[in-house]
């Protein structure tokens, strides 16, 4: 009879500890988000204005050819390597925390490879690049913008880092038996390790002296979103290029108004 009692208090304390260890994991889970909505607030959200009033400011003074439009144009492309790692910095805790949703509307999709025209001027300027882009599916989209940002922007921004300079990086996206394909196609060195590049903070080459900078985030963002949507990524090498592929499902259009603002060029999620 005592071995009973004492089981039954035993069971009670260990349930006791069990909820109390539940209460605490669900406030921390509340804390990750509202650190994430904090981060977005006071630092992703000014910065972007930040952003767009110098790539206006870097349009108007152009024309001058000036040391004050030159200094202002590094200014403009500091500017945009730091939002873009932000941005990138913040998809990747979402993921890390588990704090993704499926965000469907309609889009543009030419608009929206505009927008990562401006974003990614900093790495296109520096390489001397040309850019082919053939979008062989409707122009309105209706799929998760958002994530289908995240993804073509770091596969370009990959694309670009890593093109030789000089040449061209290929872009197509096509429509075919109920799924969206991105392509992404590039002059340069061999990957090593295809499966790797996927891993966030993974480089090719490690090291101060590494010839390419960057927090090596990019393609993991890529990884987890694509994963996240359904779809699947695949890389190749074709003679001189390498060559990612990623597939998603496509989305019917369930005929409900639900029209993406279109984001500015920097935001992410």
């Amino acid at each position: 009879m005592e071995h009973a009692l004492y089981s039954h208090a035993t069971s009670e304390d260990c349930f006791n500890e069990l909820e109390q260890l539940n209460k605490k994991l669900v406030e921390a889970e509340r804390s990750r988000n509202r650190f994430l909505s904090l981060i977005r607030n006071e630092f992703d959200n000014p910065l972007v204005g930040m952003v767009t009033l110098l790539r206006q400011l870097d349009t108007s003074m152009k024309q001058y050819k000036s040391e004050e439009y030159d200094a202002l144009h590094l200014v403009y492309m500091d500017a945009l390597k730091l939002n873009f790692q932000l941005s990138n910095i913040i998809s990747v805790a979402s993921v890390e925390t588990g704090v993704l949703e499926k965000n469907t509307c309609l889009f543009n999709m030419l608009s929206m490879l505009n927008d990562i025209d401006d974003a990614l001027a900093h790495l296109f300027e520096a390489k001397n690049l040309k850019v082919a882009k053939k979008v062989l599916c409707p122009e309105e989209i209706y799929n998760d913008r958002d994530k289908i940002y995240a993804i073509l922007i770091n596969l370009l921004s990959n694309a670009y880092a890593y093109c030789t300079p000089n040449t061209e990086v290929t872009v197509e996206i096509f429509e075919d038996s109920g799924k969206l394909f991105f392509s992404v196609k590039n002059r340069g060195e061999s990957i090593k390790n295809p499966q790797a590049i996927f891993d966030a903070f993974y480089q090719q080459k490690q090291g101060y002296n590494r010839s390419h900078q960057g927090l090596g985030v990019g393609l993991s963002v890529v990884g987890a979103f694509v994963d996240f949507l359904g779809g699947e990524v695949f890389v190749s090498r074709d003679g001189d290029y390498n060559v990612f592929v990623v597939q998603i499902p496509a989305c019917a259009y369930d005929g409900e108004i639900s029209f993406g603002d279109e984001l500015d060029a920097f935001m992410f999620d």
